[in-house]
C-alpha cells in the first residue's frame, strides 16, 4: 500500500532526532559544558545543578530515540511523533510562562525560536498529518475489503 505521507517528513524527523539525541548526550555526559558554553542563556534560569542537567538529557535522548523510530517509520511510529511534540510543548508553555513571569530575558530569544517553539510546531504538524494520513489509511483499506 503506498503511503501517502509527504516527503519532508522523513528527513525533518532524522535531524529533530539526530539533534535530540546530541542535545542529551551533551546534558548527561557534560552537563557542565551543556549548562555554562553550549547553549546561550542556560545560566540565567538559576543555579547549576549537575542532576537536573543530566536528568534533562536523559530525556532528550528517549525522545531522540523515538523520533528515530519514527523516522524509520513514520506511519507505524505516529505515538513517537505525538510524545515528542507533547514534550515540545510543554517545553515551550515553560520557557512562555517564564518570560511571562520575568525570570528569562529575551536576550537569546532567537535560540528559543529557532531550538523549542519551531521544532515544537513541526511536530505538532507532523503528528497531525501522520495521524490524518493513518485515517485515510484505514478507511481505504477499510473500503477494499
Amino acid at each position: 500500500m503506498k503511503s501517502n505521507i509527504p516527503r519532508w517528513i522523513v528527513p525533518v524527523l532524522w535531524i529533530m532526532a539526530v539533534l535530540d539525541i546530541v542535545n542529551g548526550i551533551e546534558m548527561f555526559f557534560f552537563p557542565s559544558a551543556w549548562f555554562f558554553k553550549l547553549v546561550p542563556g542556560v545560566p540565567e534560569t538559576g543555579p547549576y545543578n549537575m542532576h537536573l542537567v543530566m536528568d534533562g538529557g536523559t530525556f532528550f535522548l528517549a525522545v531522540g530515540v523515538g523520533l528515530v523510530f519514527a523516522a524509520i517509520n513514520p506511519g507505524r511510529n505516529a505515538i513517537a511523533v505525538a510524545v515528542a511534540a507533547v514534550a515540545g510543548v510543554m517545553h515551550s508553555a515553560l520557557h512562555l510562562y517564564s518570560h511571562a513571569a520575568g525570570l528569562l530575558s529575551t536576550e537569546h530569544l532567537l535560540t528559543e525560536i529557532l531550538g523549542i517553539y519551531i521544532p515544537a510546531i513541526l511536530l505538532i504538524a507532523i503528528t497531525a498529518i501522520l495521524y490524518s494520513q493513518s485515517d485515510e489509511t484505514r478507511t481505504a483499506a477499510a473500503r477494499s475489503a
